[in-house]
């Protein structure tokens, strides 16, 4: 019988799972899982993702 697997833990406020939005506080936090969340959508539809899209997610999710 296989094992059951475990959830995957998500932030509470965006539902995105915490290993995307790790290092990263407050504002920045929620503008990253907004793009995110964008960047998924598009995905999801068959459509390209924009480059400038993609080089925010970068920034946004850097550590200082």
């Amino acid at each position: 019988m296989a094992m059951k697997r475990r959830k995957v833990p998500k932030d509470k406020a965006t539902g995105i799972p915490k290993k995307y939005l790790s290092g990263v506080k407050g504002g920045v936090r929620k503008e990253l899982a907004t793009v995110i969340k964008r960047i998924s959508t598009l995905y999801k539809q068959g459509k390209t993702i924009p480059q400038s899209l993609i080089n925010r997610r970068v920034k946004l999710g850097k550590k200082i």
